[in-house]
């Protein structure tokens, strides 16, 4: 069994420019999601509290009932680097989040619980 160590994530918050030079707010939701241990025959991942900021212009899509992101990520494996695929859903009723892991035909999925982070965020 490999193990991957998939250090903090965090997806900055930028606001937008538009063409008229008005300033465009992209950040919708500050959010501190709880993933517990995660583990299949390939891969192990370690629990973790991860800050996310669902901001539009960074990929992140908003739905009526969710918060979504699919991207490119790199994870560590057994101490080498790999291009990988991590998507991300955040249930905007309940708080729970699914997070998958994908590289080389192998898949992990974990699922947490998410809430919202207050206005200073959390210091860590």
């Amino acid at each position: 069994m490999q193990v991957i160590r998939n250090g903090f994530l965090s997806l900055l918050a930028l606001g937008a420019l538009t063409l008229g030079s008005h300033a465009q707010k992209t950040l919708v939701a500050a959010l501190e999601c709880d993933f517990p241990l995660a583990s299949n025959d390939d891969w192990s991942m370690a629990a973790s509290t991860l800050q996310y900021y669902i901001d539009t212009a960074k990929g992140w899509r908003v739905n009526e009932d969710s918060f979504s992101f699919d991207g490119p990520a790199i994870i560590n494996v057994g101490g080498t680097d790999h291009a990988a695929s991590l998507s991300i859903t955040i249930s905007r009723q309940s708080g729970k989040a699914t997070k998958t892991l994908s590289s080389d035909g192998k898949s992990l999925t974990a699922s947490g619980e998410c809430r919202k982070m207050e206005s200073s965020g959390r210091k860590f």
